[in-house]
């Protein structure tokens, strides 16, 4: 009797499983019904708020991440964990209690981690943390709370304005006024000017926006992990110091040309020129610690 060995097929913790797409989709369904509400919430805050109009393009930002990682996506096994379903319990717990209480906040929070779980369950710990990236960065498109963003933007906007101040007395501009109110008269005229620096100039608008955007940008690097860190906190001191160069431009402008200019044309266009500038700045930071940490390798010689 011949006897013919086969390979023994292999099992479920070494090449893992396939995705189970029925499951899948009713996971998707029931969480499009139960958070079309907060969808609906963000978007209007997108459209409203300057500070997350960036939100339109955190979902695409984050897809055309995956996009680009499919090719190593697909060589991943697929290891579903059951610890994904109480990540998802959890974020569901966060987005009923928002509703029992009538609480903006903990909704939109919970996407992110709703997703995480998502993966976990259904494909396991490689993929989670293959598509950490992409689902953290989910949350630049949820709005701070009113009352989280008065307790920033207040700060943020004391700081621009005593800055401006000092800043424009280096230029021989006497500027008076307390809190975020300045007050100046022009040197070679007779107009007296008075500015409040309103939330929208506190730099958290910017600030967002940059960090969002300059966050694509770290995570591309070939920087190691820590650098990558750096780089994307180098965003909050070059986002705040472009809008005090913005009120300061106002004041100078104000001061030695046209009131009307000043208040008008650059404090309108101004973002248009000074924001791409600290986006510049940031990439060419990130360029030079490539340059400084990164080895570099010397193409081999052919004989």
């Amino acid at each position: 009797m011949n006897v013919v060995a086969r390979p023994a097929p292999p099992s479920s913790s070494a090449a893992g499983t396939k995705l189970s797409y029925l499951p899948l989709a009713i996971i998707g369904a029931l969480f499009v019904a139960l958070y079309a509400p907060t969808f609906a919430f963000m978007m209007d805050r997108w459209q409203r708020d300057e500070a997350y109009q960036h939100g339109w393009l955190v979902i695409p930002i984050a897809l055309a991440v995956v996009w680009f990682r499919q090719d190593k996506l697909k060589a991943l096994p697929v290891r579903s964990h059951p610890a994904g379903a109480w990540v998802m319990g959890l974020a569901l717990l966060m987005h009923l209690f928002e509703k029992a209480v009538d609480l903006n906040g903990p909704s939109p929070l919970s996407i992110p981690v709703f997703v995480a779980g998502a993966v976990l369950y259904f494909a396991g710990w490689e993929y989670l943390k293959e598509l950490s990236f992409p689902i953290a960065y989910l949350c630049f498109m949820i709005p701070i709370p009113g009352g989280f963003t008065e307790l920033v933007s207040s700060p943020l906007r004391l700081l621009a304005t005593n800055l401006s101040k000092v800043v424009a007395g280096w230029f021989g501009i006497q500027i008076y006024g307390s809190g975020m109110h300045i007050e100046f008269g022009q040197p070679n005229g007779n107009e007296w000017i008075a500015l409040e620096v309103a939330d929208p100039c506190s730099g958290l608008h910017s600030v967002m926006a940059i960090k969002a955007l300059h966050a694509i940008f770290a995570y591309t690097t070939r920087l190691k992990i820590g650098w990558k860190w750096f780089l994307f906190f180098c965003a909050l001191p070059i986002a705040l110091l472009s809008n005090l160069t913005r009120i300061v431009g106002i004041i100078l402008i104000g001061a030695y040309g046209s009131r009307d200019i000043a208040v008008g044309l650059f404090h309108t266009y101004s973002p248009f020129i000074l924001y791409p500038i600290a986006i510049a700045i940031l990439i060419s930071i990130g360029r030079l610690l490539e340059w400084l940490t990164v080895p570099r390798t010397t193409p081999s010689s052919s004989s």
